[in-house]
């Protein structure tokens, strides 16, 4: 091994376990506040990572994120200046993602604030403007009245990067005010009694998201600024958001040197429901304002979403996909070989999604250079009470292409807003971070 990655590894190698844990972070870095999407990664323990690889790539990087969820890997690499490119299957990641990466002025946003809540105060009528199954069930009346102003007044906003700003705050403010219960990602009503017991306000939630969001955003922004990062009201690189299945392809033909991932632990369906989480709030924010390209019709359920995810559904059988995929990865092989009948047929969700991951990481590796990094922060789980080791098999997927592990890290998950437990699986309490180098 040269020199150069001898040092490489020592500098990521001496990253501090309070670092990598997220310990004394703020909560609002990185406009990370803005909506409490699921399982973000914390911008503080990316950081030194991207720091040190961007050192080796001699601080000329493009930086890919294939899974990009909040864009926080995004937003970090903005910091560093470089060329950033993500995607995700979500649209509510695309919205947030957009906003994120995109350049506001301190005046625009208060002055847009102060039209919005002007329209919204002088709207008397009852109007419900949005209707889907089960409304009732997910919004008292009064919340769907002050929603339908909130919603008509950004609808006025002639500007779609303001408009793209203001669906955010009402996002968040659908997930404070539904009767969907806030402590798990999985869509479950909030009891009855406690639902007739809410004081709720919708219209005095949007106004309090919408100001504090303006406030952590800027201040964001002038971390860009003050970095140099920001001229004539522009990012100085590139920032690109798409929508795009990564298991069916990167959807640009732009080459990068650095990748920086975080993918689902496994499917969504029984692991971080995103598409239950973002379906409610999706309701409210039309099409048209995301992006017209999304092919899919992710309100057709309250599931669409997490079953076009990797894993979410069947394509062959099963008996074909573990030919394959077994003999790329003997530890998931071992796995799945220890269950019998009905613990058998529950963990072929496991194969499933291995195999889409598998799949996805070959549409990533002819976008990336030679001598590009790849980061990747994955955590086991449980399934049928035994430990899948999703890092023993990344690793091994990874290794029948070629790409060798280069160094890892492990953490304790303390900052990431995860899920408990379900009726499937328990998620753990530790993340592995692997660094692969692709080589000519």
């Amino acid at each position: 091994m040269n020199k150069t990655n001898i040092n490489i590894k020592k500098n990521i190698k001496a990253i501090s376990s309070e670092t990598l844990n997220g310990e004394n972070y703020s909560r609002n870095d990185f406009a990370r506040s803005i909506l409490n999407y699921p399982a973000m990664m914390v911008p503080s323990v990316q950081e030194p990572i991207i720091e040190s690889l961007s050192e080796a790539l001699n601080k000329n990087v493009s930086l890919l994120d294939p899974f990009m969820g909040a864009s926080n890997t995004l937003v970090t690499g903005m910091k560093y200046g470089m060329d950033v490119f993500g995607q995700d299957i979500n649209p509510l990641s695309i919205l947030l993602s957009q906003v994120k990466t995109n350049f506001y002025q301190k005046e625009e946003l208060v002055d847009a604030d102060q039209r919005v809540i002007s329209c919204i105060n002088s709207d008397s009528s009852d109007v419900i403007e949005v209707s889907f199954t089960n409304i009732n069930k997910w919004f008292t009346e009064d919340v769907q009245i002050d929603l339908s102003k909130i919603y008509r007044a950004i609808r006025r906003e002639p500007n779609l990067r303001i408009r793209k700003f203001f669906w955010v705050a009402l996002a968040e403010t659908i997930r404070l005010t539904s009767n969907d219960r806030t402590s798990t990602f999985k869509m479950h009503m909030r009891p009855i009694e406690e639902i007739n017991a809410r004081q709720v306000s919708a219209l005095k939630a949007f106004g309090s998201i919408s100001k504090k969001n303006i406030k952590n955003f800027v201040d964001y922004i002038s971390v860009l600024v003050e970095k140099g990062h920001i001229k004539k009201g522009k990012y100085t690189k590139k920032a690109e958001v798409v929508w795009g299945d990564t298991n069916s392809g990167i959807n640009t033909k732009k080459n990068f040197n650095l990748l920086v991932t975080s993918p689902p632990y496994g499917d969504n369906q029984t692991t971080v429901t995103y598409g239950q989480f973002s379906y409610l709030p999706l309701q409210w924010i039309p099409l048209e304002d995301i992006d017209t390209t999304i092919e899919m019709d992710y309100l057709k359920t309250a599931q669409a979403i997490d079953n076009r995810s990797l894993g979410g559904y069947v394509k062959e059988n099963i008996n074909y996909i573990e030919e394959r995929v077994f003999d790329k990865s003997k530890t998931l092989k071992k796995f799945i070989n220890q269950f019998k009948n009905g613990e058998r047929k529950k963990a072929e969700k496991v194969t499933r999604f291995i195999n889409d991951l598998d799949n996805s990481i070959d549409k990533m590796l002819p976008r990336m250079m030679d001598d590009s990094f790849l980061v990747w922060t994955i955590g086991n789980r449980n399934v049928n009470k035994r430990v899948v080791q999703n890092d023993f098999i990344l690793n091994e997927l990874f290794a029948s292409k070629g790409v060798n592990l280069f160094t890892d890290l492990e953490r304790d998950i303390l900052s990431k807003r995860m899920p408990g437990r379900n009726n499937f699986s328990d998620m753990m309490s530790k993340e592995k971070i692997l660094i692969f180098k692709k080589t000519n």
